[in-house]
């Protein structure tokens, strides 16, 4: 029902007494004893400062009265049923899950690089028996081609090469983690304290420019050197002045995609 319609029904309908609600709260309390148009006049200006929003008029003849009520629809309800399913967010509500997404990542690292390190070191452990065996075998061959074994020596260093094709990709990718880990760390521990928060376009800004600094994962050299950049910039700005410095083609490059 509108506003102006619920109104003009109380009056000529002869009520007494008028009361306001929302959300089962009492805004706007029962008025005296026969002084009923100011009240509607009060319960009209609470509801256009209240701004929209599903109200309840109740009106009574007497306080001993069942007061009959008046379901107001007041403003825009499509901009009150969106505004119901966008939740609020508390912000630090978002950095503490931040933080736990870290420390869950951090701790996943963590037992992956134990893991690596044991296999590691039985990799290290394996490769030195194998050269203390090539070693003997090396002590032990005679000058005899008859009396030599031509295929022993081969076979364990065809496996030694093998053992070590195998064993440094593992051990590149336990010190990749272990760099991967520090960065981690980095960012949980060691990040700026925030100056306030960034308005919207510069969060926009900085989504980009990490998205473009992964673009280049592949060329260590520039990584790094952007993480470093990225580490010691307080703001956008700042990024930007460093880049310039570093690289101005790469300046350019990212001043065309903020």
């Amino acid at each position: 029902m509108e506003l102006k319609e619920a109104l003009k029904k109380i009056e000529t309908s002869g009520y007494k007494r008028a009361a306001l609600f929302r959300n089962n709260e009492k805004i706007c309390a029962w008025n005296t004893y026969g002084k009923i148009l100011p009240k509607l006049d009060e319960i009209e200006t609470r509801v256009v400062n209240n701004g929209p929003g599903v109200y309840v008029i109740q009106a009574a003849n007497a306080a001993k009265d069942i007061p009959d009520q008046f379901v107001i629809e007041y403003g825009d309800q499509t901009l009150i049923s969106e505004k119901k399913m966008i939740p609020e967010v508390n912000p630090k509500l978002l950095e503490n899950q931040k933080i736990l997404e870290l420390s869950i990542l951090n701790a996943e690292l963590r037992k992956d690089n134990e893991a690596l390190d044991r296999l590691v070191t039985e990799l290290e452990n394996d490769i030195e028996e194998l050269n203390s065996k090539i070693q003997e075998l090396s002590e032990a061959q005679t000058l005899s081609e008859e009396n030599a074994k031509p295929g022993l020596m081969e076979n364990a260093k065809s496996f030694l090469e093998s053992l070590m094709e195998f064993g440094t990709p593992l051990l590149d990718q336990h010190f990749a983690l272990k760099q991967q880990q520090i960065e981690i760390e980095r960012m949980k521990y060691q990040r700026p304290k925030p100056q306030g928060q960034a308005p919207k376009d510069e969060n926009i800004q900085i989504r980009k420019i990490g998205e473009w600094v992964e673009c280049y994962k592949d060329q260590p050299e520039i990584y790094e050197a952007l993480h470093e950049i990225s580490a010691k910039s307080q703001t956008v700005n700042e990024f930007m002045e460093y880049l310039a410095q570093f690289n101005s083609d790469l300046y350019e490059q990212l001043s065309k995609q903020i």
